[in-house]
């Protein structure tokens, strides 16, 4: 749907940047699965709601309940601190 208010896009936007984890951040938030599934949320509604992506919008949603179910598993760098 390509008829989503303006203010939704950059809603949309901001809320990826917020939650996307930033290269310098990377190492130490990896292993989150909380920060990782939230990243692939806002990613999959990035696609939908601003690319009209429908299917890399569910392939994100399918890697974000990967992440929260434990499927999915990254341990942060051992010379870094985690916050898990």
């Amino acid at each position: 749907m390509k008829n989503w208010p303006k203010d939704i896009n950059k809603s949309v936007k901001d809320l990826n940047e917020q939650l996307k984890i930033d290269h310098n951040e990377w190492h130490k938030f990896k292993g989150n699965k909380y920060k990782r599934a939230a990243e692939l949320i806002s990613s999959a509604l990035c696609q939908l709601i601003i690319g009209n992506n429908e299917k890399d919008s569910i392939a994100y949603l399918e890697e974000s309940l990967k992440w929260l179910k434990g499927i999915n598993v990254d341990t942060p760098c051992p010379h870094k601190e985690s916050s898990s």
